[in-house]
């Protein structure tokens, strides 16, 4: 039989534990997106762009990663399932070093062309994605972003939100125009940056060494003019 003073200290011990929870809660950031609702600018004055990268992981990401930790920048990288398959140890160094993932479905496939564009087969793909992402860091993503930037009213975002996803666009980005100079690029990038901004830059594809040339132009020139780099997670808190 338990006597007062046990009971007493088990109350003591309950209210503590709920205190500290409740501190956790209060203080800790909240970094969950809205199912089904469409991210693509920060509504913020502080001076901040969220840095994201598309159809990796590749060839580039790992000297891309490098330039980021350089600059203690974390970002986030939507990445397509067949590449994840190709190049899974560079998944998993970009998990570990602490960015954000997003599915960027499994094989890229264009969603303008209305010839098999149909829900199931983003879920489809979307699903290919995820199990190739736990299968090489052991991780699931909850935001998408489709290829070519493609968006429509009536079955996406629906077909997203019953799955859990929210859809994450771009203010800006050039750097998939190849007939660009990486210093036409990044003069451009500079141009269109404002609080709130959201980069797209590419991590896997040709020529990407005019997007590690330009991208480390727009680091050091922005964050000279007082900017900082964060990732969508970030720039879209709820």
């Amino acid at each position: 039989m338990k006597g007062k003073s046990d009971i007493r200290y088990q109350k003591a011990e309950g209210i503590i534990l709920f205190l500290l929870s409740a501190v956790c809660f209060l203080t800790c950031p909240l970094w969950a997106y809205v199912p089904g609702k469409f991210y693509y600018e920060g509504k913020t004055k502080e001076r901040v762009i969220a840095l994201t990268f598309d159809d990796g992981p590749g060839r580039t990401t790992p000297a891309i990663l490098d330039l980021l930790k350089r600059h203690h920048i974390h970002a986030t990288f939507f990445m397509e399932g067949s590449q994840i398959e190709g190049y899974a140890a560079i998944a998993r160094q970009v998990v570990a070093e602490g960015h954000e993932v997003g599915n960027h479905t499994y094989i890229h496939f264009d969603y303008h062309n209305v010839k098999n564009a149909a829900p199931a087969r983003l879920v489809h793909e979307s699903e290919q994605t995820e199990a190739a992402l736990q299968r090489a860091a052991g991780i699931q993503t909850t935001i998408v972003r489709m290829p070519y930037g493609y968006f429509n009213h009536t079955w996406l975002l629906p077909t997203l939100k019953a799955h859990g996803y929210a859809l994450v666009h771009w203010s800006f980005g050039t750097d998939w125009i190849l007939s660009k100079s990486a210093d036409q690029m990044a003069k451009e990038y500079i141009a269109h940056a404002r609080p709130g901004a959201v980069f797209l830059f590419h991590d896997e594809g040709r020529h990407r060494e005019k997007t590690l040339e330009a991208l480390t132009t727009v680091i050091n020139t922005l964050e000279q003019q007082g900017y900082r780099f964060i990732p969508a997670r970030e720039m879209f808190k709820e």
